[in-house]
């Protein structure tokens, strides 16, 4: 599956129109832009890991935070070609694709509170550890905090499949709910910014 607008940003460019006069960052070049297309096009196609000798439930642990890690590095890029300074900046464009259910299935899939502690505890920023509590307790819909966390966490090798007691097909399910809003928010994002220019040129 590729990025939604992506041809017709490709069509923009023969017609000799950079990204910058698109609407994007000012140092934001035709590569930055393939290369958030191909971290999209990772993360949308990713169908799981193989591995010898593991138990099923095992492997859908790791499944799903591969698949956050994936969704989270494509959001990196989607911040820096649209000039989105931090996580926090993202939270209003967020709150316009009803995020509400993915923040409530973090909470209900893990009611004992072990990945979330798990998290938590092993986030070094205080900032991050502020604003996955802030999700946590639902004074925050920000779903890119979790990923936030997720990705860091299992980045610098804390998170297993069964870390902190976590059930593997609960963290399946919270990790996938994830990346699909994050990847969906990032194809409607930029399909928008790209169709508004588009139809400003060919109408």
């Amino acid at each position: 599956m590729e990025l939604q607008g992506f041809n017709k940003f490709q069509e923009i460019l023969h017609h000799n129109h950079r990204p910058p006069s698109i609407g994007f960052a000012e140092n934001v070049s035709t590569g930055d832009i393939n290369r958030f297309a191909s971290r999209i096009r990772v993360a949308k196609n990713f169908r799981g890991i193989n591995l010898d000798g593991y138990a099923e439930n095992t492997v859908y642990g790791y499944d799903g935070f591969f698949q956050v890690f994936l969704t989270h590095s494509a959001l990196e890029v989607f911040m820096e070609i649209m000039s989105i300074k931090n996580l926090g900046l993202l939270e209003a464009k967020i709150e316009q694709y009803n995020p509400e259910q993915v923040i409530q299935l973090f909470i209900e899939k893990d009611p004992k509170n072990l990945l979330y502690e798990f998290l938590y505890q092993r986030l070094t920023s205080n900032k991050l550890k502020d604003n996955l509590n802030k999700c946590h307790t639902g004074s925050s819909n920000n779903v890119a905090y979790i990923s936030a966390s997720i990705r860091h966490i299992f980045a610098h090798g804390y998170l297993c499949a069964y870390s902190g007691g976590i059930k593997p097909r609960q963290v399946h399910t919270i990790c996938t709910s994830i990346s699909e809003f994050l990847l969906c928010f990032m194809d409607l994002e930029f399909a928008k910014k790209i169709e508004s220019y588009y139809q400003n040129i060919f109408g």
